[in-house]
């Protein structure tokens, strides 16, 4: 079991969802890590949300719903930009779901210091 305190934490002003490789792709993973998200998300300085997606799986209905969701909560404590990191299609493809929400901009870039320099600005 991942250690949520590792994978979701706050730098400044982001909200930081970094997924490792060896993320388990479960509904019941994904509950506990909103829940996590919202514990945080509630911090008077975050403004910013950034996802590091370097899972190996591929995303499934699972992940979009709940991601959906984060955005949503995101949403009703001030975080209205999203800057979605990976190297592959998977950033792609979140967008695609999270962007549906309306309020929340989507930055998508391939590495974490892409995704600080926009977060800082």
């Amino acid at each position: 079991m991942i250690d949520l305190t590792e994978v979701l934490y706050v730098d400044s002003n982001v909200l930081i969802a970094e997924f490792p490789e060896e993320m388990e792709m479960t509904d019941e993973t994904f509950a506990k890590v909103n829940e996590r998200f919202e514990e945080l998300a509630s911090q008077p300085a975050v403004d910013t949300h950034i996802s590091n997606l370097q899972m190996e799986a591929s995303l499934n209905d699972d992940v979009f719903s709940r991601a959906q969701e984060a955005a949503e909560a995101g949403k009703e404590f001030g975080i209205t930009d999203w800057v979605i990191v990976s190297e592959g299609i998977k950033k792609m493809a979140l967008k695609s779901q999270v962007g549906e929400i309306p309020g929340v901009d989507i930055s998508l870039v391939d590495t974490r210091a892409e995704a600080m320099d926009i977060a800082a600005n």
